[in-house]
């Protein structure tokens, strides 16, 4: 004669004393080890917004959540998990996780992310006597760019303003960037720099003297190559 024995594993555990009692013993509840932020660095045009996405360890635990910004207040506006870029400077987006361990004692734990804001001011190239022509070609993460890729901007900026942005061109069946670069007069530089919203990363890659000519060819074209993404 077999003796089957059915177990149930539940939340509540039943025990039955010899004098007949009955004891409940509640499983422990997990204790939260740490919160972490999707990111710890970011660049955000102003006009732009990120949501900073939360983590917490284990996934399963409940916690309070409460945010809070530092260093330059005024270059962002947090509403809720979104950052919006206001105006230029550099803001400390803290978060900080509030939960219980097993014996009901509350732990915080925090995180931060630093939000660089950087402005573009945009212009009118018909107010401008002379013209640089880019020809290039932009790596993002290992990835050409193409007309997919419409969150990306590779720009031309002198004092902070937009003088030329890149624009996807073909020839002869060869993809490439067309840039051309508004100057007051001959001598004066542009900066290149490209801005990933994805991302949330702006690159500076090198200056350019604008002396009224061509940089790079269909044939050879100048190349750009962003690095690693900040984390």
């Amino acid at each position: 004669m077999k003796l089957i024995k059915n177990i149930y594993i539940t939340l509540t555990l039943v025990a039955l004393t010899s004098c007949g009692e009955l004891f409940n013993f509640e499983e422990a509840k997990p204790a939260p080890d740490g919160v972490a932020l999707s990111h710890h660095e970011v660049d955000v045009l102003v006009g732009d917004s990120i949501i900073l996405d939360t983590y917490i360890k284990p996934d399963t635990v409940d916690v309070t959540y409460h945010w809070e910004v530092y260093d330059d207040v005024d270059a962002v506006n947090l509403i809720g998990r979104r950052v919006y870029a206001n105006k230029p400077g550099r803001a400390k987006v803290v978060v900080e996780a509030t939960g219980y361990d097993a014996e009901n004692n509350k732990v915080l734990f925090t995180d931060s992310c630093f939000v660089n804001v950087f402005e573009w001011r945009e212009c009118d190239p018909a107010e401008y006597l002379y013209e640089t022509v880019v020809y290039a070609s932009l790596t993002i993460d290992n990835e050409l760019m193409n007309d997919s890729m419409r969150d990306t901007r590779l720009v031309a900026i002198v004092d902070g303003e937009v003088r030329g942005e890149a624009v996807m061109r073909e020839a002869y069946g060869i993809p490439y960037l067309e840039m051309r670069i508004a100057a007051a007069w001959p001598g004066e530089s542009a900066q290149i720099q490209c801005y990933h919203r994805i991302g949330h990363e702006r690159f500076v890659f090198e200056t350019l003297p604008l002396h009224g000519g061509t940089y790079g060819t269909l044939s050879k074209l100048k190349t750009y190559k962003t690095t690693g993404r900040k984390q």
